[in-house]
Formats: structure tokens, C-alpha cells, sequence
């Protein structure tokens, strides 16, 4: 395989170099990296060169006393060698500064000088003592400062906004830089700015996908796996119906139970742009990359008569790794199921109907932007069953659906602003059922009798949607109600008509479907005989139909 320059150039993040040199001061401008197991990432700030210092042994720096676990709070620091440049920070003033913070001080990487004082205490532990440069021999003095993260909140007024750039990925050691390299402030348009979200977003892909296939790295993990199953019952319900005229009294039951499978992995990615001060994202990019098999068994048995609506009723959640750039950008995914059933019944039912899906290669961008969204979604083979009464006449209709969601919750500058970002994969099935039973006069020996003419028709189909959606505006980025449909389309599995030619045109089809269903009254005893069951189908229906 040939690789073009720019694809080798993405992936440069996959060798052991970083964005962040800890080696070097970050004066007007800085790198930090996502250093923790789960993802990798790197974020860079600008700003005048008095907006953005850094306060790291690179920059001169020496800490005396900081809580590695908290984000606002009053550090005690020294400077150990002036020649490396401490009095970058009082440029102009040090408060109202972004620093970059040294390794075990803070929770989060950067954080605003809001106060700067001469401490009371100016005491220096001997272990550090000897590490500090002074050419005269006199003692540094020992400085205090107040550090803050809330951005929206801070009094203090900034030397000078900073811009920032942001690039992630799920998939730890495949974005340790950028794969395209930010604009300056110079040429940071808001056309440029976007055009370096897509296009980034479009290098990672590359990236993710190139790692998949095992082209590079063999060692990086490259995917979340996705593994549910479970055989739960949607809806159960037992009524004893009296004796009513020829009907024995009895005990019924609906029962409907959905077996759902669903395997997968999943990785994403992220990039953002705007300012950290003032805090505010003026543009902002997601990128999942998806396979799975979504397999399921709708099976119903009833013997009453009614409808039946189970709403959404959840299954299954779990968390997937996150992403977190501290105070700046957070992505916490969830996987979740979900399943739904509604039936329209009078008739004698035993029914059992496979849905199966393959998705493979899906690539969801959102907001959609200049990059396509991908995948290809491949019906299974599906197992149809129907027995049914043959002495009624019946519109009847089952749906079920099993729903697997990723989840993207979305944080931002300190939970400035939030949105979850949610991909569907709604997989359902479906049967409408119409029967006509037609009494004819038939004699025998033993006088006259009634035979019936039984006959009807059976559809069955099964239907997979594909989309994403968020849940709140992010910033003005994208507003609540944005939706990408990346798939829908319904599969026609079953159709047959039997028995005789009148019952045949009695079939009414999926035209009755909405009035079945809201013919909302419950589940009850039947009014009429409803007898044994008989099998109607019983096949295995080829997916590529």
C-alpha cells in the first residue's frame, strides 16, 4: 500500500514524540498531552506573549506547596534559576495570566494567576534548597499565588485572550500531536477554524482506520468492545376469564420476551477551537467509528385479546473509557440498550420472528460538516414462526424493537456548557396479520354441520435505523434539535396469502396498523371462542431477499 504525504503526516501521532515538551517554557503559546491509559489527546493555547507563561521547572520554577488532586487554591512557589526565564510571568502582571502548571500541582493542566503575593512563610525544604541557582548567594523569595480554573467566574481581568485547539482520541497512543497543525491567530478565520476541525476530524479517521485494519501498531489497542445479552420479558400478564356462555372459564396470558445480542467496538474522536479566555468553543467536531451485530428473537404467546404498549424500557448500561482534557473538554460514553414492544391481539397467538443486522464501517461526524458519513448495514437471516387460531377473524399487529445507544456526554470549560450527543441503532421487527374465517354447510350421516374455511395472509418485516441526535445546544455550535440519519430503510422477510380467495381479499394489511395500535384498551378476556393454534409458518427467511 502507497501513502500519500498527508496520510503519513496523520500518522505521526502513532510514534513515541509528543506535542508537549515538558523540556521547554511555554511563553505566548503551549502544548499539553493527554498522558493517562485511557485516550490520548494534546490541546494547545496562544495568546500574547504577557497572556500565557509558565510556571514549570522549564520556566524557572520550583514548586514548594500544591495539591496535585485540586483545581482552585494557593500554591507556595520559588524561583530556582532567573535565567530561565521566571520573569516572564510579570510582563505585564502575573495575575490575570494562564500558566502552565507542572506535573503533581492541580488538577487540571492550566489554571489564571489571579493574585500574587509574597509569602509568610519562606521556608524552603533543605532537599530543594541546594537545587536553587543564585550567583550572589542570597535566598529567593518565596512567592504565593492563587490559582483559578472557573474561567466564566473569574474577577480578575486577563492579559489578553487566549485561543485554543484541541485534538483527541479514544484510542490511546494514535493522537500525541496534531494531525493537522492549527492556524495562528493571525489566520484562524472562522471558515479556517472550521476547515481545521473537519479536516482533523478527517486525518483521525484515517488514523483510526489505518490502526484497525493493523497497518502500524500492532500493540494499540484499538477499539472499546460492545457485548450485551440478555433474554428479558417486555411484557407478562395473566388474567383468569370467566366462564362466558360456550367459553370454559380459563387462565390467560400475554406474554411477550425479546432475546437481544449485540457485539461490537467502538472508537471516536474529537476536536475543538476557541478561547479559553473568555471560555467559549466556537467550533466543535465529533467522530465515531462503529461495527456491531445487533441479533434479537421477538417471541409472543397470547391467548387474550387487547393491545399492549410497553414503552422504551431500559436493559443494559455501561460506561466506555473517556476522554478528558481537565476543566476543558470532557467526553464521557455510555453504551445502552433499550427495548419496546406494542401489539394489537385477538386471536389465539404463537409467534416468533429473528432480527439480525451487521453494521460495519460506520463513520458518524457530527456536527455534519465536509466529511461523509459512512457504513453499510446488512440484513441477517431471520427465523419466522406464526401459529395461530384458524376459527376467527383477526386484524393483528406485533412490533418490537431493540435499540442499542452510544452515548456522548459533553462537557465543556468547566461545565460551562453540556450536551450528550446520542447514536441510535433502532432494530425492529414487525408482523400484521389478517384472517378470515368463513362458515360453509356441510352434511354428513349424522345431519348437518359446520366445516370453516380458513385463510388470511401474513406480512413480516424487519427495520433498521441509523441516527444521531443531541439532546442541548453547545454553545452556538449546534442547536438541540440537530440530527444526522445515517440509515433507514424497512426489509421485507414474509409474505403469504393461503386458504381461500375471500379470505385472501379480506387482507387489509399495514394500512390498519395505526388504528390497531390505538385502539389503546388493554389486555382482556376474549369475547368469542378463540381455539387451538395452528401453524401458519414455520421457515427460515434469507436475509439477501
Amino acid at each position: 500500500m502507497v501513502f500519500s504525504p498527508l496520510l503519513v503526516a496523520a500518522l505521526l501521532p502513532i510514534a513515541a514524540r509528543a506535542a508537549n515538551d515538558w523540556s521547554k517554557p511555554c511563553f505566548g503559546e503551549c502544548n499539553w498531552d493527554i498522558t493517562s491509559g485511557s485516550g490520548s489527546g494534546t490541546v494547545r493555547i496562544s495568546g500574547p506573549q504577557a497572556a500565557v507563561s509558565d510556571i514549570t521547572p522549564a520556566a524557572g520554577w520550583m514548586m514548594l506547596d500544591c495539591d496535585p488532586n485540586t483545581s482552585n487554591q494557593d500554591i507556595r512557589l520559588v524561583c530556582e534559576d532567573p535565567d530561565k526565564g521566571c520573569d516572564h510571568l510579570y510582563q505585564n502582571s502575573a495575575a490575570g495570566t494562564l500558566v502552565r502548571l507542572p506535573q503533581g500541582c492541580g488538577s487540571t493542566p492550566f489554571a489564571l494567576v489571579t493574585r500574587e503575593w509574597v509569602h509568610q512563610d519562606q521556608s524552603i525544604p533543605a532537599s530543594k534548597r541546594s537545587k536553587i541557582v543564585r550567583r550572589d548567594g542570597s535566598q529567593p523569595v518565596v512567592k504565593g499565588m492563587s490559582l483559578a480554573t472557573n474561567f466564566a467566574d473569574i474577577d480578575t481581568p486577563p492579559n489578553g485572550n487566549v485561543s485554543l485547539y484541541l485534538m483527541g482520541s479514544s484510542i490511546p497512543g494514535a493522537a500525541g500531536n496534531f494531525t493537522v497543525e492549527p492556524p495562528t491567530d493571525t489566520s484562524a478565520t472562522k471558515r479556517g477554524v472550521s476547515s481545521w476541525v473537519d479536516d482533523t476530524l478527517g486525518k483521525l479517521a484515517q488514523v483510526h482506520e489505518d490502526l484497525s485494519i493493523g497497518n502500524f501498531d500492532k500493540n494499540i489497542s484499538n477499539s472499546s468492545p460492545l457485548n450485551f445479552e440478555k433474554d428479558f420479558p417486555l411484557f407478562d400478564q395473566k388474567i383468569s376469564c370467566p366462564q362466558q356462555g360456550s367459553i370454559p372459564a380459563f387462565s390467560g396470558e400475554a406474554k411477550v420476551d425479546l432475546e437481544g445480542k449485540v457485539n461490537g467496538n467502538v472508537n471516536y474522536g474529537v476536536a475543538a477551537s476557541g478561547t479559553i479566555i473568555p471560555p467559549a468553543l466556537n467550533d466543535f467536531g465529533l467522530f465515531v467509528d462503529l461495527d456491531a451485530t445487533i441479533t434479537g428473537t421477538l417471541a409472543l404467546d397470547t391467548d387474550l385479546t387487547g393491545t399492549i404498549s410497553t414503552g422504551q424500557i431500559p436493559l443494559f448500561s455501561v460506561g466506555i473509557p473517556e476522554l478528558d482534557f481537565p476543566d476543558i473538554l470532557s467526553i464521557g460514553p455510555t453504551f445502552s440498550v433499550n427495548a419496546e414492544a406494542t401489539a394489537s391481539l385477538d386471536a389465539n397467538l404463537d409467534t416468533g420472528v429473528d432480527l439480525a443486522y451487521t453494521v460495519q464501517g460506520l463513520q458518524l461526524f457530527f456536527p455534519p460538516g465536509s466529511n461523509s458519513q459512512g457504513g453499510t448495514y446488512t440484513p441477517g437471516d431471520s427465523n419466522v414462526k406464526l401459529s395461530v387460531s384458524p376459527n376467527v377473524t383477526s386484524h393483528g399487529q406485533i412490533a418490537a424493537h431493540l435499540i442499542p445507544t452510544l452515548a456522548f456526554g459533553i462537557s465543556a470549560l468547566g461545565g460551562k456548557t453540556q450536551s450528550t450527543i446520542s447514536l441510535n441503532l433502532d432494530a425492529d421487527a414487525a408482523l400484521d396479520l389478517s384472517l378470515t374465517a368463513a362458515a360453509e354447510a356441510s352434511t354428513s350421516t349424522s345431519g348437518n354441520d359446520a366445516g370453516t374455511d380458513f385463510g388470511g395472509c401474513v406480512d413480516i418485516t424487519s427495520g433498521l435505523n441509523v441516527n444521531a441526535g443531541a439532546n442541548a445546544d453547545f454553545f452556538t455550535i449546534f442547536k438541540k434539535d440537530t440530527s444526522v440519519s445515517l440509515f433507514q430503510k424497512t426489509f421485507d422477510l414474509f409474505k403469504k396469502c393461503f386458504g381461500s380467495s375471500s379470505a385472501r381479499r379480506a387482507y387489509t394489511g399495514r394500512a390498519i396498523h395505526a388504528k390497531l395500535l390505538a385502539r389503546d384498551g388493554g389486555i382482556s378476556c376474549p369475547s368469542s371462542p378463540l381455539g387451538a393454534a395452528e401453524s401458519v409458518v414455520n421457515e427460515t427467511v434469507s436475509g439477501s431477499r
